[in-house]
């Protein structure tokens, strides 16, 4: 590009159009645009500093390659996550061969006391109690405001900062 506007410098000073110039007016445009050229090729830098330059950016073209490989790795493991986890959860046979022993923190479920039909029995026998003391009358309105004043002393503010 600069070449081209020092060629064109000279195209002028040759033309028609700058035969009008003095000689020494030519002299001095000519040699304007020698000192043009001449920068030109004082400042391009050597051929092996471009090389190197372009060996430069091809090795960061690669790490980005490498960047871009672990961006996608950990991306994958982020979305395959869940799926690992409730597999290793439910699946026993997977989780005893893929999870190492000492890594398994997991707690087995206590045994309850009650199975589902002791604790069904019993909450039909409360639901059948209560409905036997409501026929009695057992929860009639003075008998459940004396309930509610004998509660009152349990259940005050005071009582309830145990939290704090």
């Amino acid at each position: 590009m600069i070449s081209f506007r020092a060629t064109a410098i000279r195209r002028m000073a040759a033309s028609t159009a700058s035969k009008h110039l003095t000689p020494a007016e030519r002299e001095k445009v000519l040699h304007e645009a020698n000192e043009k050229m001449r920068s030109y090729y004082v400042n391009r830098p050597p051929i092996e500093v471009l090389r190197a330059k372009r060996r430069v950016s091809q090795q960061r073209n690669g790490e980005h390659a490498i960047q871009k490989v672990l961006l996608a790795g950990f991306l994958m493991a982020f979305l395959a996550t869940p799926f690992f986890g409730k597999r290793i959860a439910t699946d026993k046979e997977f989780k005893e061969k893929w999870i190492p022993s000492w890594y398994d923190y997991s707690i087995d479920k206590p045994k309850s006391e009650w199975t589902r039909e002791d604790f069904h029995d019993q909450l039909v026998k409360t639901q059948t109690e209560l409905h036997q003391r409501a026929i009695r009358g057992e929860f009639e309105p003075a008998k459940l405001e004396a309930l509610r004043s004998s509660f009152k002393a349990i259940d005050t503010p005071e009582t309830d900062d145990d939290d704090e």
